[in-house]
């Protein structure tokens, strides 16, 4: 019974992994593109310390992929973001434990959960065709936020978050497929 409980609790460890989901128009052809530009208006009409840090990680992230950031006029695609912090997100985790035989139709079972509450970074990048204005990718992620005790940190965070958004881009394209 006891070699059930660490694939049982594997499980349960991946299940809380959060992963960015990603959206694309297959038919776009993004194989040409070479140059991107940063089109962030921020709803206060001035950039925070974390937009600044999130749009120094999404450039470092499109140079280490090839890309050149040029000015919003020559770029062959815009990139967007948006993020918001959701203060205090309910968690709901819960294990349980049972025994039973098969032959007498009897168990028991011990069951706890732990309500807590944490706070939880949403971010969406998307990127988009400066002639047509249309979306052709985008992914979106949300993500537990740690507890921050210096600047630095708080840049390793959203290197590491937009990183692992940008992991599939640019996504094949259905003549890349073929």
């Amino acid at each position: 019974m006891y070699r059930y409980l660490l694939p049982i609790f594997l499980l349960l460890l991946a299940g809380c992994a959060s992963k960015p989901e990603i959206d694309y128009d297959p038919l776009y052809q993004t194989k040409a593109l070479t140059t991107f530009a940063i089109v962030h208006k921020s709803k206060t009409g001035y950039e925070s310390l974390n937009e600044e840090r999130i749009k120094e990680a999404i450039t470092a992230e499109l140079q280490h992929k090839g890309y050149t950031p040029v000015r919003q006029e020559s770029a062959e695609f815009h990139v967007s973001f948006w993020s918001v912090t959701q203060e205090d997100v309910p968690s709901n985790f819960s294990f349980g434990l049972g025994l039973g035989t098969f032959s007498s139709g009897l168990g028991t079972s011990v069951g706890t959960s732990h309500r807590g509450s944490s706070d939880q970074e949403k971010m969406l990048i998307t990127m988009l065709d400066p002639q047509t204005q249309k979306i052709f990718w985008r992914t979106e992620l949300s993500k537990k936020q740690p507890e921050f005790t210096s600047p630095q940190q708080r840049s390793d965070y959203f290197n590491e978050i937009v990183a692992e958004m940008l992991k599939k881009f640019p996504a094949k394209s259905a003549e890349q497929i073929k």
